[in-house]
């Protein structure tokens, strides 16, 4: 491989291309409803909805909880009978365990992208792809249907061993390049999205049910103190992604 090592991938993070994704994730959360953009609203959306619910999952065994499924629902019709995007069957140990886990999710996205763009800033993209096929790894473990999930961990492996193998390696540093934007493209989206969402169902008259409400219920503090605490993380992640982006 002529000294390349695989790990040691200095490739730059294009704004352009980041902000295409972004742009096209929001684009197709805002018209999912329509049939065009369902497909692509799905595609788009399942690192995020993975991202979510496995920050749920971390977050829950490191309050000494059990994970009993986590999903992604990964087709139309089932997210719109259920509302859902995606979820998490865990059973906490004590009150403190179980806000611990409804916390998670909110986190997960932001701090992926921060780490995500500090890793690549170090040189060593790589090991966050890696750390991602770890994570689908645990996710087709422990979830109910697996199907989809086994695809794209044997994606990620098949980008993995292009790299390791290839002497030339123009054609795999594009896919790297690729879903290396991909995934940061669409946490950023989600981050963005999530702000919106949180600020929509947090003033929201009757409010609804939501994890906002559910940490009031059982911390008794305001709803607005929690999605106060995630919009300050999100605003956090997008102000590090134009420090190291932009700037």
């Amino acid at each position: 491989m002529h000294g390349y090592s695989w790990i040691t991938s200095p490739i730059p993070i294009s704004f352009i291309l980041l902000l295409c994704i972004t742009g096209l994730y929001l684009v197709s959360r805002h018209y999912a409803y329509r049939s065009i953009f369902s497909l692509l609203d799905i595609a788009l959306n399942y690192i995020p909805v993975l991202t979510h619910e496995f920050g749920h999952v971390l977050f829950n065994r490191l309050s000494g909880g059990r994970v009993r499924d986590f999903v992604v629902v990964a087709t139309r019709r089932e997210r719109n009978a259920t509302g859902q995007q995606g979820y998490a069957v865990t059973a906490s140990r004590s009150r403190s365990g179980h806000i611990i886990t409804t916390l998670g999710g909110y986190l997960m996205s932001p701090i992926m992208l921060i780490l995500g763009l500090y890793i690549q800033s170090k040189g060593q993209g790589a090991l966050f792809i890696m750390l991602y096929i770890l994570v689908f790894i645990y996710f087709t473990w422990k979830t109910s249907r697996k199907a989809v999930p086994l695809l794209i961990i044997a994606f990620l492996i098949l980008i993995g061993y292009l790299g390791i193998q290839s002497e030339n390696l123009t054609n795999y540093s594009f896919i790297y390049m690729l879903v290396y934007h991909f995934i940061l493209g669409t946490l950023l989206g989600e981050i963005i999205q999530s702000t919106i969402t949180i600020v929509q169902l947090t003033f929201a008259r009757p409010q609804p049910e939501w994890d906002g409400t559910a940490l009031k219920m059982l911390t008794k503090l305001p709803t607005v103190f929690f999605s106060s605490l995630w919009i300050v993380v999100n605003l956090l992640a997008i102000y590090y992604f134009i420090q190291h982006v932009l700037l």
